[in-house]
C-alpha cells in the first residue's frame, strides 16, 4: 500500500487531475462543486497542501504568466500522483469511514449544561438539519442536469442528515423539556 492521502489532497489532486490549475481556481471548483458542504477546506490549507503534494511528488508547479495578470503557479498531476490518487479512490470506496463529527463531540462535552441548555442547542441543531435536507431536496428536484456523480454524493448527504434528525429527535424526546 503506498502513501495515505488525506481527504483535502485527495480533492486537490481529483481537480488537478481533470484540469492543471492554479491554487485560487481550485478554491473556486470547489466552491462551485459545492464541496463546502462535506469537507473543510479553504483558501490557506490549499496552498499549503499543494505544497505538500509537490513535496511528495504528486504534483509539479510552473510559473506561468498570461497577458496582463502577474506571474501564478499552475499545478499538475504527475504520473505517482496519478497512480496515487486511483490507488486512494479504490480504498475509499471499498473501506468504511469513522465519522468525527461535531455533534459527537458537542455531546461528550454536554457535561456542563443543564439539560434545558442541552434541549435548547439540540433543537437549534435540528432546526438547521431539518432546512439543509429541504435545501439539498430541492436541489436533487429541482437541477434537471444535476451531474449524476453530483446528484449521488448530494442524495448520501440527504441519508446522513436524515440520520442525525431521527437521533437529534431521539434525544430531545428522551431529554423531555419543552421550552
Amino acid at each position: 500500500m503506498g502513501q495515505l492521502l488525506s481527504n483535502i489532497e485527495v480533492i486537490l489532486l481529483n481537480i488537478v487531475d481533470g484540469k492543471p490549475s492554479y491554487a485560487y481556481e481550485i478554491d473556486k471548483t470547489i466552491d462551485l462543486r459545492e464541496m463546502k458542504r462535506w469537507v473543510r477546506v479553504g483558501v490557506a490549507s490549499i496552498y499549503r497542501v499543494l505544497i505538500k503534494l509537490e513535496e511528495k511528488g504528486f504534483v509539479y508547479s510552473q510559473n506561468e504568466k498570461e497577458g496582463r495578470m502577474p506571474e501564478r503557479k499552475r499545478y499538475y498531476i504527475t504520473a505517482s500522483g496519478r497512480v496515487a490518487l486511483v490507488e486512494v479512490s479504490k480504498r475509499l470506496l471499498s473501506n468504511l469511514e469513522w465519522y468525527y463529527m461535531d455533534l459527537n463531540v458537542g455531546l461528550e462535552a454536554c457535561n456542563l449544561l443543564s439539560p434545558v441548555e442541552v434541549s435548547s442547542c439540540l433543537k437549534k441543531r435540528l432546526a438547521k438539519v431539518k432546512a439543509n435536507i429541504k435545501g439539498m431536496e430541492e436541489i436533487c428536484a429541482n437541477v434537471e442536469d444535476l451531474e449524476k456523480k453530483k446528484r449521488i454524493i448530494i442524495k448520501n448527504l440527504i441519508y446522513l442528515r436524515g440520520a442525525e434528525k431521527r437521533i437529534l429527535e431521539d434525544v430531545i424526546k428522551k431529554i423531555g423539556i419543552d421550552e
